[in-house]
């Protein structure tokens, strides 16, 4: 499944908990990966848009993704719709015990057939959701670096984490070495690590999931990396 990908019409909401649903920025906008680490890649695959922001008791650190489902009639189609949480909702979204503050893409994507407009309009509907394992179809891990990475500062954004969506470690080896260097999670999905201009591609990396599921990603990093692109290793966490 991935986390685009609208599920079958159902009306059993068994499993689902009350949450409330407003939305964001453009209408057919792809909003925000802010908190997480993730900037704009949110509007491209595997996201394609369909994204949202979670009040503290969803956000959890940017893990998990969540199946939402808008039963108010005649605007909601009643097809679940799967979205990553991506960034944090604070200030009034905490006023409700779960909040949701979906891209405008995703808060249509809930709608009937030609309602998209009328249910933006609602502004806010309330909403049942449950959490599911993150499934980025055949999107590999990713390795995104920070655009102030340089030889004294090594900083990464890992990307499409399958499985919970949280690691709780991750190491580095460089110069094709197998001699491994634990990062530090400075926030959201970024890993940090205090090196020297020695310390060169091509890159490994040992992830650890918070199931302590491990996968090691092999030179998924060349030497002469550019700052802010992202690399896909051939690696990723079962589903």
């Amino acid at each position: 499944m991935s986390p685009h990908k609208l599920l079958a019409i159902t009306n059993d909401i068994g499993g689902f908990s009350p949450a409330l649903a407003t939305w964001y920025g453009d209408p057919y906008g792809a909003g925000s990966g802010g908190a997480c680490g993730w900037s704009n890649d949110v509007q491209s695959p595997p996201f394609s848009a369909m994204i949202a922001a979670g009040n503290a008791n969803i956000y959890c650190k940017g893990k998990g993704v969540e199946i939402i489902l808008c039963t108010r009639p005649p605007y909601c189609s009643m097809n679940p719709v799967t979205v990553t949480i991506t960034d944090e909702c604070p200030g009034a979204c905490n006023n409700v015990p779960f909040a949701f503050d979906l891209s405008g893409t995703a808060f249509g994507a809930m709608s009937s057939p030609g309602q998209a407009d009328n249910l933006r309009n609602l502004g806010r509907v309330d909403v049942q959701y449950r959490r599911v394992p993150c499934n980025y179809g055949i999107t590999k891990i990713a390795f995104k670096t920070d655009p102030m990475a340089n030889p004294y500062w090594f900083a990464l954004t890992v990307q499409f984490c399958d499985g919970n969506g949280g690691l709780s470690s991750v190491e580095v080896a460089a110069n094709g070495s197998q001699q491994f260097r634990l990062m530090k999670n400075i926030w959201g999905a970024v890993w940090a690590v205090d090196v020297d201009p020695s310390f060169r591609g091509p890159y490994s990396f040992r992830l650890i999931a918070l199931n302590n599921e491990q996968v090691i990603a092999i030179n998924a990093l060349p030497f002469g990396f550019v700052p802010g692109k992202s690399y896909y290793s051939l690696v990723n966490f079962r589903s």
